[in-house]
This record gives structure tokens, sequence and C-alpha cells, in this order.
């Protein structure tokens, strides 16, 4: 699926002649890249003027077709980038594919980890391996992205990084327990580890989900996808697009003065009794 170009954010603002939103020179890293949202986040990354490279997990041959779909666009208006598949929960295996993509096509600049799912189930009826898995797809990736990256980006004196966070985060539904740990312990290492970097030149902020179409989660439910349209203030759901403005700000020059916080998109669900 193509998404609609969106070119006011390449128009030129009137800040002593340059736009302070100009990704140009930089090369990102799109972790997930292979679903709508992560496809959304990576094109609105080569539209501001950054390279993107993406990451697949498996060696699925339909995931492997997405992924080239997601450079081809970006391709397409002069980025360049390529794609790796890695286990990210492998330290080793995720610096190797780093170094890759590194060789490929410039030091990365931008990491953002679109990349998790949700396993939806009463608490009770939930077995350890499945809360274990839970804390692996979702916390243990963005541990071991953040930390391998946050390494080299230290060393260079620069760097942005954005978790995608839902806002189950500290939003409790029913059947939400493993899914709701495992993205408060996103938050939770996002706010800490970003004040321990920031003064070595990384920012590192979360993007904050309510609920969206075309993402995994409860709302895939009819009935309460029915409900969630009704209770959200907007009265309808996310669309993938609707991030891409936030995270542009969030890793441009000019947002060195925002770390360690989440920037909720939710249609303002957060904030709803």
């Amino acid at each position: 699926m193509t998404q609609e170009r969106r070119p006011e954010w390449r128009v030129k603002f009137d800040m002593e002649g340059k736009n302070p939103f100009d990704l140009t020179g930089r090369h990102a890293l799109v972790t997930g890249a292979t679903g709508p949202l992560g496809r959304a986040l990576a094109v609105a990354l080569a539209e501001a003027g950054a390279n993107v490279s993406v990451t697949t997990t498996t060696d699925s041959a339909d995931e492997e077709t997405q992924a080239n779909s997601i450079l081809n666009e970006c391709w397409s208006i002069g980025r360049k980038g390529t794609a790796q598949r890695v286990d990210l929960t492998d330290p080793t295996a995720f610096a190797a594919a780093v170094d890759a993509l590194e060789a490929a096509t410039g030091p990365i600049d931008i990491l953002v980890n679109a990349s998790h799912g949700s396993n939806i189930k009463p608490a009770v009826e939930a077995s350890l391996a499945e809360w274990e898995r839970e804390i692996s797809r979702n916390a243990t990736t963005v541990f071991v992205t953040c930390t391998t990256l946050a390494k080299r980006m230290l060393g260079r004196g620069y760097g942005r990084i954005v978790n995608c966070v839902s806002v189950l985060h500290d939003r409790g539904i029913p059947n939400g327990g493993l899914f709701g740990a495992s993205q408060g312990a996103v938050l939770g290492f996002t706010k800490s580890a970003a004040v321990e970097w920031v003064r070595g030149g990384v920012t590192m902020n979360a993007l904050g989900l309510g609920f969206y179409d075309g993402i995994p989660g409860p709302q895939n439910d009819e009935t309460v996808h029915a409900a969630l349209e009704r209770y959200i203030p907007l009265r309808r759901l996310g669309k993938p697009e609707d991030l891409q403005g936030a995270l542009v700000y969030l890793v441009c020059n000019e947002a060195s003065f925002t770390d360690a916080e989440i920037f909720m998109v939710d249609g303002a669900i957060a904030v709803h009794a």
C-alpha cells in the first residue's frame, strides 16, 4: 500500500533560511517496518529527507516482500537504504546486522522501534512461557536495539531514538496484562536510559499509541472496535499516518531539548475518564 505523500514537510520555513524538520543526510533504522505502522514511519522519515533501512525478523516471503516494497517507496524519492533479517533479541546478531547496514548506507543516526505484538488473554490463563515471550518480543528487543546503537551514537556524539509504546503501559483493559506489562517495561527503560545518554548527544523518547487500525490489538475485534469508536474523544481509531508528523519532530535537530518524554498520539483516550 502506497502512503500519501506529505510534501509539506519539505517546504522552506522562514527560520534563518532552514527547514527545522529536514533530515537530509541522516540514516534511520526502523525495526518492525513491515507492518502498516512501521511502513508509515519509514516513509515519513524518507519524505523528510533521511535514508531509511529496515529489519525483518523471519524468513517469511511475505515479510520480505513488504520490506522490499517499503524500500522501493523510499528509493523512488531518492533515498538509500537496505533490509536485514535479524533476531532483535540477540545482541550479537543485531550488532552484525548494524555493521552491514552501516557499511551499505552510513552510520545510523536515528532508531525507531516499531516492532511489537500483543497477546490479549486472561492473565490467569497465561503460562509463564507466554509471559516471557511477551516481554522478550516487546521489551527485550527494545533493550537490545537501543543499547547496541546507543554505544555507537554516543561515540559519535549524536543520536535520536524513538520507541513506540501503547497507551496500555498504564491504562488497564481486561485481558491486557501481558501486553501492558511489556509496554510499561519499555516506557520505564526509555525514561531512565534517556537521562543517562542525553549529555552524550543522544535523546530517546516514546511515541505513545492509542488504538490504531491495521495493527495487532484488541481493536481488531468488531465489537471492541465499535466500542472504541464511541469511547475515543475524536470518535475514531488512529491511522498509522497520524504518527508521521510527531515522529519527524522527535528525530529532528530542533528536538534536542526533548528527552525522556512520551509524546501521545491517541485521540485523547489517555485522558478520558
